[in-house]
């Protein structure tokens, strides 16, 4: 004798009413989901020694905890960049308005063999050569399982990289954030600043 499984009259009714209670409920907002920070455009603009540079991370680093979260960017062919926020932030929207200090990071990887000397010539005297500041990190990655090593090389002065030395602090306010308080004028030759 075959038995089948069937839900009587009364169960088919619990069922689609528990179905419409969470799905009202959802769409009311009862489940809290991500709460996304509450933010304010930031478009800025990175040069290094007077021309705009590309590709650097731009990242912004709440001076007081708790008074806003960290956000990010990345520098476009002109040097321009906007920001995104981390916890659920939508994506170049903004931060939040507080004090930040602000970093700088720009990496690329090379073979061992195409590391650049440590000295360029002069750009106002060809025969005069100064050093220019890059770090080296030795690393390693599997491709096609080959292991390929390469050197990830720092472009920028490591003390741009630090909430401490970076020397550039602003003020995220309601509204458009943008101007000369977010153009950030970095230099080859930088070592490190309280205040810049």
């Amino acid at each position: 004798m075959n038995q089948r499984n069937t839900l009587s009259l009364p169960a088919c009714g619990q069922l689609l009413w528990v179905s419409l209670l969470l799905l009202g409920c959802a769409a009311a907002g009862c489940s809290r989901g991500l709460q996304r920070p509450i933010v304010h455009p930031v478009e800025g603009l990175v040069t290094l020694d007077g021309q705009p540079i590309e590709g650097v991370g731009v990242s912004f680093s709440p001076i007081v905890p708790g008074k806003g979260v960290a956000a990010f960017g990345k520098t476009l062919s002109d040097g321009s960049f906007s920001l995104t926020s981390t916890h659920g932030g939508l994506a170049n929207a903004g931060a939040m308005a507080g004090e930040y200090a602000v970093m700088f990071q720009k990496y690329v990887d090379v073979a061992p063999d195409a590391v650049p000397p440590r000295t360029a010539a002069a750009a106002d005297d060809s025969t005069r050569r100064v050093p220019q500041w890059f770090s080296r990190q030795e690393a390693s990655r599997l491709e096609d399982e080959e292991t390929v090593r390469f050197v990830i090389l720092g472009l920028l002065p490591e003390a741009y990289a630090k909430a401490a030395t970076s020397g550039f602090r602003v003020t995220v306010a309601p509204g458009r954030n943008a101007g000369e308080a977010f153009t950030f004028r970095l230099s080859s030759d930088y070592q490190a600043a309280a205040d810049h």
